[in-house]
């Protein structure tokens, strides 16, 4: 087979690698096919000698994923707190709450880490979270674990969601150093967030949260579409409204990064 030690001197040439004996005849399909691989694999041992080789790797955009999982989940609850199901099975959420708009969440916030994406790094790390303990919590009830009346159920879920509500707030600010569809997505989130924190405190109906929630999860899957669907494209396909485009949010944009000397 190929003998990767032979060439190691940055030559992109195909001829010039050494192989090894082959066990088919020479000039059938065999032979090519395995002489190719061969030559594949040499190129792939030896990619950083290769002028052709790319110096940096990069990663696929997690905020897709977290904002597909972040989406799902609340247009779950948001159809129960709109009262379009039966509050009965409004459990049903848990399952999602856990492992899709949780953990899976979760995990693509970390993942933003990676990728220097400060704002997806704090946003679905935190959402994640808020997920994995709105489930915790609703499962803990259930089990009896915890034990509530009915007013003081609503009241423990009513100070996580203001808590929320105030940490979303300065999301919102941060948002519009993006694009025009995380202001939107972020507007949706503060204004549902407020609703509900007022139904669990008991002074309005779930039902404005609940619409604004469906409302927030379709902005949420548009952008985790978008950012899919034009990075497989390599094109937009759907666009964002990135803030330089628009004279008003222009201003505030922020400054270009400068170029390392």
């Amino acid at each position: 087979m190929i003998d990767l030690t032979t060439n190691m001197n940055g030559n992109n040439n195909d001829t010039d690698v050494a192989l090894g004996e082959s066990s088919f005849p020479r000039g059938s399909v065999e032979y090519i096919i395995e002489r190719d691989i061969e030559r594949k694999l040499f190129k792939w041992a030896n990619m950083n000698a290769t002028h052709s080789a790319p110096k940096n790797f990069p990663f696929p955009d997690p905020t897709s994923l977290g904002l597909a999982g972040f989406s799902a989940t609340t247009f779950i609850l948001s159809v129960f707190n709109a009262n379009l199901l039966p509050s009965s099975i409004s459990s049903g959420v848990i399952g999602a709450g856990f492992f899709y708009g949780g953990a899976t969440q979760l995990i693509a916030g970390l993942l933003c880490f990676v990728t220097r994406n400060t704002f997806g790094f704090v946003a679905l790390t935190s959402y994640g979270a808020f997920w994995l303990a709105v489930s915790t919590l609703i499962t803990l009830e259930k089990e009896h674990i915890l034990v509530f009346s009915g007013e003081e159920s609503h009241r423990v879920l009513g100070i996580l969601v203001v808590s929320f509500a105030i940490f979303s707030l300065y999301l919102w600010i941060g948002s519009f150093a993006h694009s025009l569809t995380l202001i939107i997505i972020t507007s949706l989130l503060e204004t549902t967030l407020i609703l509900l924190s007022l139904a669990n405190l008991g002074v309005i109906s779930s039902i404005p949260g609940g619409v604004t929630g469906i409302l927030l999860a379709a902005a949420g899957w548009y952008m985790s579409a978008a950012i899919f669907v034009n990075e497989n494209f390599r094109r937009t396909v759907f666009p964002l409204g990135e803030v330089q485009n628009f004279p008003v949010l222009r201003r505030i944009a922020p400054y270009p990064k400068k170029e390392a000397n």
